[in-house]
């Protein structure tokens, strides 16, 4: 090889790791606070954020009164074949409720708890998420709720770290049909059926409630 090929090759190596750099890169801003909530910063945004955060411009679809529901049901719908950053199926246009049992609960890098759910007669396990609440907009529905919400869980039981803790809580969920494209997360259902946000909870038992 010619020492022209080599430099052409050894730089051309240096771009890609550097891409790869960026890519993976956390924000240098980003970090969790003391009071547990990450602050705002490009990570409140992206493709799907605003559905997310019940902030996008079909949010006032959603039906408002909670359909029962459970992870196996949950399981049976079917997902479009394309996740768009619109509320276009009936699913993302219901407000749901169930009751389970939070097995483990994490903080996001975004700020976010996620949540994986378990449903003790069928052994199925799904994922809810509670947003940032510094990340919700000014046209976020339901924006009381959803704070609400949060405030009861973190009030409840331990505080969330940014590694998963077991909870084992019975607890009932209120939250929009969200379908997650991504479906390799810990208790993620097959066909990235969530509840997203969470915009109610209800302690049933866990967390030293008895």
């Amino acid at each position: 090889m010619v020492k022209s090929q080599r430099i052409g090759l050894a730089l051309g190596v240096a771009a890609l790791a550097a891409a790869a750099a960026t890519a993976f890169a956390v924000p240098a801003k980003a970090h969790v606070q003391s009071a547990g909530v990450v602050k705002p910063g490009a990570w409140c945004g992206g493709n799907l954020w605003k559905l997310m955060t019940l902030s996008d411009t079909g949010r006032k679809a959603v039906n408002w009164t909670p359909k029962p529901t459970s992870i196996p049901e949950m399981a049976k719908v079917v997902p479009p074949v394309r996740v768009l950053a619109s509320r276009n199926s009936a699913f993302e246009k219901q407000m749901w409720s169930e009751t389970v049992v939070i097995e483990r609960y994490r903080q996001q890098s975004n700020g976010e708890l996620a949540f994986e759910l378990f449903d003790i007669p069928s052994g199925m396990y799904m994922n809810a998420y509670m947003p940032n609440p510094q990340c919700l907009s000014s046209t976020t529905r339901g924006r009381a709720s959803i704070l609400s919400a949060r405030t009861a869980f973190t009030s409840a039981c331990p505080a969330p770290t940014t590694d998963w803790q077991p909870l084992g809580a019975s607890v009932t969920l209120t939250g929009v049909g969200f379908w997650n494209p991504l479906k390799t997360t810990l208790g993620a259902l097959g066909n990235g059926a969530e509840l997203r946000p969470v915009t109610g909870f209800s302690l049933i038992n866990g967390c030293g409630k008895f």
